[in-house]
């Protein structure tokens, strides 16, 4: 026997078109900042020094971008159940554990392979 967690959902509640509205917006951010991971430079211009030689700073902005958007996805009920809703298991390069589990139930998560 399935278990099945019921939602009820009242389409004509403000609270609702707002959760929905927050979450697409979680969504965008995420994609966004994918499309900005995918552009930006490796390496920032840190300045020059004593001898002469360019200090480079590595650019980890991005990433941190990233994580943040993953992370307020995966902490946001209705975003997850939008992207389950798309079967999107990822953004970019990034997989989203909390879409994959509720896609896969029985799979438990990723597992490590070592």
């Amino acid at each position: 026997m399935t278990n099945r967690k019921i939602i009820t959902i009242d389409g004509g509640s403000a609270e609702y078109w707002r959760q929905r509205k927050e979450g697409f917006r979680l969504i965008y951010a995420a994609e966004r900042a994918a499309k900005r991971l995918e552009t930006a430079p490796m390496y920032l211009h840190g300045g020059y020094d004593e001898d002469g030689d360019v200090i480079a700073i590595e650019n980890l902005g991005p990433y941190d971008d990233m994580d943040d958007a993953i992370r307020a996805i995966k902490g946001n009920e209705t975003a997850v159940s939008i992207l389950v809703a798309q079967r999107r298991t990822q953004i970019g390069n990034y997989p989203i554990n909390a879409v994959i589990d509720a896609l896969l139930p029985e799979h438990g998560g990723f597992e490590d392979p070592d």
